[in-house]
């Protein structure tokens, strides 16, 4: 019975199962076009992109992405000197319908706070690792997103 009860209640408040997959076929969007920054993070996030979507020039959307990425020291001694890293990842996508011209913007984030080493080396070494994780998990919400919101099973004209 509380079950049941609890199956209401999260209902009636519009949750949305992280399983529903409306859009894309077999997980594959079909997009017009993707337009990704040439910065290593936008090649980071291609290559978590790969497989994942697919051109048609059929499709009823395309989608431009912007990423930003700041990093700032935090826990600062009384040197002023940062024991830990603090990352944040911003992925703006701007997608278009083509069918008719309409545009809509999706805003995706992600942050990370990494121990500071001894060493400069190190500690790139760790934002790198951070970014290649971070791009990998908002490629996972965009294409999550995008699918659920039917935007990847569009042509124009039809909906298949």
């Amino acid at each position: 019975m509380a079950v049941l009860v609890s199956a209401l209640f999260v209902s009636a408040c519009g949750f949305t199962p992280i399983y529903k997959m409306d859009g894309a076929r077999g997980g594959v969007l079909h997009l017009a076009a993707l337009v990704l920054p040439d910065s290593d993070n936008g090649r980071l996030l291609a290559r978590a992109l790969k497989g994942r979507w697919q051109r048609d020039r059929l499709a009823a959307f395309d989608i431009r992405i912007s990423l930003e990425a700041t990093a700032r020291d935090t826990q600062l001694n009384e040197a002023g000197i940062g024991a830990r890293i603090e990352l944040s990842y911003v992925l703006r996508a701007e997608l278009h319908n083509r069918q008719d011209g309409t545009r809509r913007l999706i805003d995706l984030s992600h942050a990370a706070n990494v121990a500071r080493s001894g060493s400069g080396a190190d500690d790139l070494a760790q934002k790198r690792n951070q970014a290649r994780l971070a791009m990998q998990l908002l490629a996972e919400r965009l294409v999550m997103r995008l699918s659920r919101d039917g935007v990847g099973d569009q042509t124009e004209g039809v909906a298949r």
